[in-house]
């Protein structure tokens, strides 16, 4: 699978190093997530101690999107942005509101895009769905992947047991693209996603 390849891995780590490097060791890479629908990949990182500011936050979010370029977007952990006063128990509403907000936001694929999608095709079918679903996210973990489908509803579509676990389920594809959205205008506006939710 792309997304466990070693050449990604590689260019992941030099992008954590540089990351901790300039941020004196606060800034550190915690996962990866492939967001097949619009031919991307997300770096998630977390911020040790936490941001005294939103101020803060958009000056280490804009070093971040320096460092990636266009090859990915990058954004920090829930946890910091709930440090900052986010608040994600009516997150529904508020992705709503970033959907109808950033629906016009101009995205592009990145040089991912196709070996991703490849990934999503290959996951799908080994669960026994269409390959051509079209497919939001892809959460690769230690036991199980997580393999999140654009539909109208929250559901499980399918689950296969095994050394590696694979869980597909359906969500609600306008709060998905909402928050995609929302986060490429972050990135092209140099300001922290938490800004534009706190906002929302």
């Amino acid at each position: 699978m792309y997304l466990s390849s070693e050449a990604l891995l590689t260019r992941i780590r030099e992008i954590e190093d540089e990351a901790a490097a300039r941020s004196n060791g606060r800034v550190r890479y915690e996962e990866r997530i492939a967001l097949l629908y619009f031919g991307m990949i997300i770096l998630r990182f977390s911020l040790d101690p936490a941001p005294v500011s939103l101020e803060e936050l958009d000056r280490l979010e804009a070093l971040l999107d320096d460092l990636v370029g266009e090859e990915f977007l990058a954004d920090f952990m829930g946890s910091v942005y709930r440090s900052i006063g986010v608040s994600y128990e009516n997150m529904e509403r508020v992705y709503a509101a970033l959907a109808a907000k950033y629906r016009d936001e101009p995205w592009k694929p990145t040089i991912h895009a196709e070996a991703i999608r490849t990934d999503a095709k290959e996951l799908l079918a080994s669960v026994g769905l269409d390959p051509e679903l079209p497919v939001w996210e892809i959460q690769p973990e230690d036991e199980e992947i997580l393999l999140l489908v654009l539909g109208e509803e929250e559901r499980i579509l399918a689950r296969t047991e095994g050394e590696q676990r694979i869980t597909a389920a359906e969500v609600r594809s306008e709060l998905c693209t909402g928050l995609f959205q929302a986060a490429c205008f972050a990135k092209r506006n140099r300001v922290s996603l938490a800004r534009l939710l706190l906002e929302a």
